[in-house]
């Protein structure tokens, strides 16, 4: 059976564009953090760009699609569900890096649930083009960027001493003698690498029709953004050790990255070329294209997926929608209206630049260190954010990473539950045994919201998940308290004392929120009567 006209809801391309609508409606959220990253953040502007891109590789193969067997995929149904599940975990759970991420392979899923492999064959670079609107994910950048920071910065060091500078490279710095340079993550050329790549695509979708060597074209970049990346660096040595530190930084750090990369596009013009050698192949799969471009749609069979879909999409909408209406629930004064004294403690303010709270993933914070009688000392911060829900690339920030990166090295970790706490009962923390400065020092940290407590960021998540698809509106906390294990003291009479300060602590947060929490659009209210 062919679609025609008069058949119009089983046109592929009317399914498609409500499909579209639908689905851009239901992950509104994470597509304007999107949007919000591509305007605000120089290392992934291009994105905005990409979708562009995809559209046009789909308009360019339209005459091939029209041969396509437009048939349901039920096979890949469960795996649609688990990522749309993933999804929504990732929304209402706050996790960026889980839902945009989750977007393009979607879109992949859907594609194939409601029309079938055929389509996905013929329009799968429109639609895998798609994975490169999206930031890279935290976890490579921790750990291949890492890698890379280290290769870069040691070429760097080879590429100065051929310069006949004489350097000395240790981790992630080069030392000039004169100055230091460090290369930041940023500069590890894992973020130059992803836009190279796309181009790459591009490159070799316009100048090459062999399969072979269009994958030759992208695979190359990979070299090509290291060596670049190393000129950068190596560049950058040589003028900041003859003109200053400012030819690391501003306009000129920033003329010299576009400079690169128009280096690079060189690079991988000249290997374009190179591959005008060797023979072509894989033309019979463009002829087979040519032979269908005749055909109209051949609908088979797929308006149930197509209705399954758009239940989906609703439902994500719906949960993400009702959530959104949930007002913030605020603290009158602030949490940094926190009792500075509380039992035997007696605190002492820390002041946070409002910069330092908001790349930390909370709304507000407080700091205090607590002294008691016998002259402890207890280091309290706490995180708070009165709007809980819905998808924030910014997370609470975990000391397993904001600690070490400040030069605490890491002794032991473990979880640990402390007992009689007041409304937890048991609560669980992750405890961290740390040295910095030949100082040791114990930390717990853990997360909550209204009525429920972790060790677990990710656990964390997935409570704020079911407090938002059961509209129970609620705040979000992260607390970790530290205290110095003094000489000669055992690390278990450290755990004692701060099992016992968080008892307190906890006692006296639970009433202070109860006392001071509102929820912002009943008192905007209240106000107005």
């Amino acid at each position: 059976m062919t679609s025609s006209p008069g058949n119009i809801f089983q046109n592929p391309i009317f399914q498609g564009s409500i499909l579209l609508l639908l689905f851009v409606g239901a992950y509104f959220v994470p597509f304007s953090s999107l949007y919000n990253t591509w305007m605000t953040n120089d290392d992934y502007s291009y994105g905005i760009l990409i979708p562009f891109i995809s559209a046009f590789f789909l308009w360019d193969k339209r005459q091939a699609l029209k041969g396509v067997a437009i048939q349901s995929c039920w096979p890949v149904f469960p795996l649609l569900l688990l990522f749309v599940l993933l999804s929504i975990y990732g929304v209402l759970g706050s996790s960026g890096h889980i839902s945009r991420p989750a977007l393009p392979i979607l879109i992949v899923l859907f594609a194939i649930f409601c029309f079938g492999m055929d389509l996905f064959k013929r329009a799968s670079l429109s639609l895998c083009f798609l994975a490169f609107m999206i930031p890279l994910p935290t976890i490579l950048d921790r750990t291949i960027g890492v890698y890379l920071k280290s290769i870069s910065s040691e070429l760097g060091g080879m590429f100065l001493r051929a310069c006949g500078y004489s350097v000395y490279v240790s981790g992630n710095i080069i030392d000039l003698g004169v100055t230091k340079l460090q290369v930041v993550d940023a500069c590890s050329g894992l973020r130059f690498l992803f836009p190279l790549m796309a181009l790459g695509v591009l490159y070799g979708y316009f100048f090459e029709r062999s399969f072979w060597k269009r994958v030759a074209c992208v695979v190359v970049t990979i070299p090509i953004a290291i060596l670049t990346n190393v000129l950068r660096i190596g560049i950058t040595g040589v003028l900041t050790y003859n003109f200053g530190s400012k030819m690391a930084e501003g306009f000129f750090h920033d003329f010299q990255g576009l400079a690169i990369f128009m280096v690079a596009f060189v690079f991988l013009f000249v290997f374009g070329r190179f591959l005008r050698f060797f023979p072509p192949k894989d033309k019979k799969s463009t002829q087979n294209e040519l032979m269908d471009s005749g055909k109209n749609f051949e609908n088979k069979g797929n308006i149930n997926a197509f209705v399954v879909s758009i239940v989906l999409l609703i439902i994500v909408g719906g949960l993400t929608f009702n959530t959104s209406a949930l007002p913030p629930v605020k603290i009158k004064g602030g949490i940094e209206s926190f009792p500075r004294s509380f039992n035997d403690w007696k605190g002492q303010i820390q002041l946070i630049e409002p910069e330092i709270i908001d790349a930390s993933g909370a709304e507000e914070a407080f700091s205090c260190v607590y002294v008691n009688q016998e002259s402890h000392a207890v280091s309290l911060y706490m995180g708070y954010r009165s709007t809980a829900f819905l998808e924030n690339v910014n997370f609470f920030h975990s000391p397993t990473v904001c600690l070490p990166s400040s030069g605490w090295k890491t002794i032991s970790k473990s979880k640990r539950v402390i007992n009689d706490v007041p409304m937890f009962e048991s609560l669980p923390v992750t405890e961290m045994v740390m040295e910095s400065m030949g100082t040791k020092h114990l930390i717990y940290f853990w997360f909550q919201t209204k009525n429920q407590a972790t060790h677990d960021k990710n656990i964390n998540r997935f409570h704020l998940a079911l407090h938002a698809i059961k509209k129970d509106n609620t705040h979000d906390l992260f607390i970790r308290p530290i205290t110095t294990i003094g000489k000669g003291e055992s690390i278990e009479s450290a755990r004692q004392r701060m099992d016992g300060f968080v008892r307190e602590m906890m006692g006296t947060l639970i009433d202070f929120l109860d006392k001071n929490q509102f929820e912002e659009s009943l008192s905007a209210d209240n106000q107005v009567q």
